[in-house]
């Protein structure tokens, strides 16, 4: 009668540390976001490159309004690619907010970029394809140490999406003032062009008044001369001859 306790609790053995597999493979693949913006669980990066990046991108981050990451990892979960498990992390550390984060994996020494949708919307598609070019680029040079590498490549990204950033402020500086520009110049043209049409109606009125004005010779009291009808009444004498009389 003891034996049907027993086969339950044996059955929920295993389920149990299946559940608790599950949550930690879970917990890996989201790990907590990191509070100076660098996770680094493969000391890829030395203390001192490692500070001076957090700097970097806290600052890049007040600038820009958004959150910046670098995460370095050795495992990441099983038919995960670099590039997804940047967007995955992104994701999970930023939500919908406004974001970039780099990700190396140092199993396979690939890098990738994942930028949050805003980021898609504000600035060129070419030039973030460009900066996840350049970056994984950078990262591949084997010349330089791997923390060199690294610490290059985010500083590029980080250089070159604050620039991006400022030329975009620019423009669209430009843009508001040429805005109030044509808010002003559209009033003045358009009283300008109501005095012109107004000079025109009035030169238009006094030429119509002055092609329906006929002018007449007066009427005159004239006699008739050697009794033709339209005889003129004023005769002239023209001399031939100097002396005569």
């Amino acid at each position: 009668m003891n034996h049907a306790p027993c086969l339950k609790h044996r059955l929920l053995l295993p389920a149990c540390a299946v559940l608790w597999l599950a949550a930690a493979a879970l917990g890996l693949a989201e790990p907590a976001p990191p509070a100076d913006g660098i996770l680094d669980d493969t000391r890829a990066l030395t203390p001192e490159t490692h500070r001076q990046l957090a700097e970097e991108l806290r600052e890049f981050s007040q600038d820009l309004k958004c959150d910046a990451w670098f995460m370095a990892s050795s495992f990441p979960p099983a038919g995960t690619t670099v590039r997804r498990q940047a967007q995955a992390t992104r994701h999970a550390w930023s939500a919908a907010r406004s974001a970039v984060l780099m990700a190396y994996d140092r199993a396979s020494n690939g890098t990738a970029m994942s930028f949050s949708p805003d980021f898609w919307d504000r600035y060129p598609a070419a030039e973030l394809v460009e900066i996840m070019q350049e970056t994984r680029r950078i990262q591949t040079d084997t010349k330089l140490a791997l923390d060199e590498r690294l610490a290059l490549a985010t500083r590029y990204w980080v250089d070159r999406l604050r620039s991006m950033e400022s030329v975009r402020l620019r423009q669209s500086l430009w843009l508001q003032r040429g805005e109030k520009t044509f808010a002003v110049t559209i009033p003045a043209m358009l009283a300008g062009g109501a005095v012109i049409a107004a000079l025109l109606g009035f030169m238009s009125r006094r030429r119509s008044a002055r092609e329906g004005r006929r002018f007449l010779f007066p009427d005159v009291q004239v006699g008739m001369r050697f009794g033709a009808a339209y005889g003129g009444g004023v005769t002239s004498e023209i001399k031939t001859n100097a002396g005569a009389h």
